[in-house]
This record gives C-alpha cells, structure tokens and sequence, in this order.
C-alpha cells in the first residue's frame, strides 16, 4: 500500500457480549434485591440495651455498703469512744468502780484478824492479870488498831497504785491504737467511692453503648451504599463494544479492474460472438 492511497470507508464491527439470556432475569432480581434490601434498609442496630443491668442482690449490696459507708459500725463507734476516753484519762478521773469491793476483800482479813483475835487476846491478857478496862489495855488495843489500819491502808495504797499504773498502760497503749482507729474512717471514705465508681462504670457502660449505637447510625448508610456498589458494579454481565477499521483501495488496480471490465463489455456487445458482431 503506497503513501498515496487513502480509505476508501471505515468497516465499523459491533460485538454484543449480552449476559446469557437464562441468567438476566436472576441479574434483574439480584439488582432490585440489592437496592431494596441493601441501599433502602441498612442493617439496623440491636434496639434494646447492650449493658447488663445490675442484679438486686448487687444493688441491695451497693446500697448495704453505701449505708455502711456513710454510718460506720457502731462496733467501730464504740471501739473509738473507749480509746478517745482511755487515752484522755476519763477512767483515771473516774476510778476503777472495782477497785473499793477489790480492796476490800483484801484488807477484810486483817481486820477480821483484828476484830477475833488481837482485841479478844488483849482483853483476855488484862481480864487474866485483874487489870482489865484500865488504861494500859487501851493503849494496847489503840496500838492494835493503829497497826491494823496501817496495813489496810499499805494494801489499799499498793492496790490503788497498782490501779493507776495499769490504767495508765491502758491510756498509753489507746494512745498508739488511736491512730488505727481513725483510719477507719478512711476505710469507710474507700468504701464509699468504691460505691460511687462501680455506679460510675456502670452508667460509663450505658454511656458506650449509646454511643456505639450512635456511631453504628452514622455508619450504616454508608455501608449499605458501598455494599451495594459491590454488588451491582463487581460482576462481569456482559456489554458490547464498537470497532472501527479503515477500508483501503488501489487506484491502479481499479483503473486495471475497470478497463478489463470495459473490454469485457466490449468483446461481449461487438465480438464475434456478441449481440452486435
């Protein structure tokens, strides 16, 4: 083919690749399917709560500890009134309500020894010699019962020192424990923040699960749409393409071709054997 020749025409070629026609009327459903179930209905979140609420035992038990917490127990009331009173010395001013009946059982011997044996003996010493109620046997019995009160009151003054030394180890041992005791009112405080934030997480949980449903809303039309691009656009269902190619001719061959036809026509009309020969 020389430079010189141009096309003639253009051959244009249509092929049509149409999806088998068994399988457009399934293609129709799917289409439509995928439009009403996918991109009008997006899938919908679980209308009800997502949060396991609290049982009644545990809100029973929340508000028991709350209450607790707020109260405290009288045991430990109790606990830190006897300390606060042993450790300021009350049961010093006071006295040990025991410690008379104590001292008195201890000195009731001496003085029952006293009452049936020293004075008797004394009495029957003087009655013996014929001097009895003179003035020597009161003195003798005076010097008795002073002797007698002497050692009661060594017993009652040991007893009561004694008294006062264990009390004042009570008092000192209170004083270490009172620190003990106020930090029960800190455990009471733990308590109840412990209270507050199982509320708190509780009620952070109701709180993610609205917000899960929120973000779920927002998300779910665009899910739906982008699912249903992937259903109607990632299938091959046929189509049909256009092509065109240029048609060429050879002028030379045409004239050639045309005179030959010429004669041809000739020899046919005048020849020999033609219409006219």
């Amino acid at each position: 083919m020389s430079s010189s020749d141009q096309p003639a025409a253009q051959q244009i070629t249509t092929t049509n690749t149409d999806p088998w026609s068994g399988q457009q009327d399934y293609l129709k459903t799917g289409f439509s399917r995928a439009q009403s179930d996918v991109l009008d209905k997006p899938a919908e979140y679980y209308p009800n709560s997502t949060v396991v609420p609290f049982a009644p035992q545990t809100e029973q038990a929340l508000g028991l500890q709350e209450q607790r917490a707020i109260g405290g127990s009288p045991v430990e009331q109790q606990a830190q009134n006897v300390v606060q009173q042993t450790a300021q010395g009350d049961y010093l001013a006071q006295g040990n309500p025991f410690l008379g009946q104590a001292i008195q059982s201890a000195t009731q011997p001496v003085i029952e020894q006293f009452q049936e044996d020293i004075v008797p003996g004394i009495q029957s010493g003087f009655s013996g010699k014929g001097r009895y109620g003179s003035g020597l046997q009161a003195r003798q019995q005076e010097r008795a019962g002073q002797a007698a009160l002497d050692q009661t009151s060594k017993i009652a003054s040991a007893m009561g020192y004694q008294n006062y030394g264990d009390e004042r180890a009570r008092q000192m041992q209170a004083a270490s424990l009172a620190p003990q005791m106020g930090q029960i009112d800190y455990q009471n405080i733990a308590n109840l923040a412990n209270v507050g934030q199982t509320r708190e997480s509780q009620a952070g949980a109701e709180l993610q699960g609205d917000i899960n449903r929120f973000n779920f809303g927002q998300q779910a039309p665009k899910d739906a749409l982008a699912q249903y691009m992937t259903l109607v656009g990632g299938g091959s269902y046929g189509g049909s393409s256009t092509q065109s190619s240029p048609i060429y001719r050879n002028k030379t061959a045409d004239l050639l071709g045309g005179a030959s036809t010429a004669a041809g026509i000739a020899g046919t009309l005048f020849g020999k054997n033609g219409v006219w020969g």
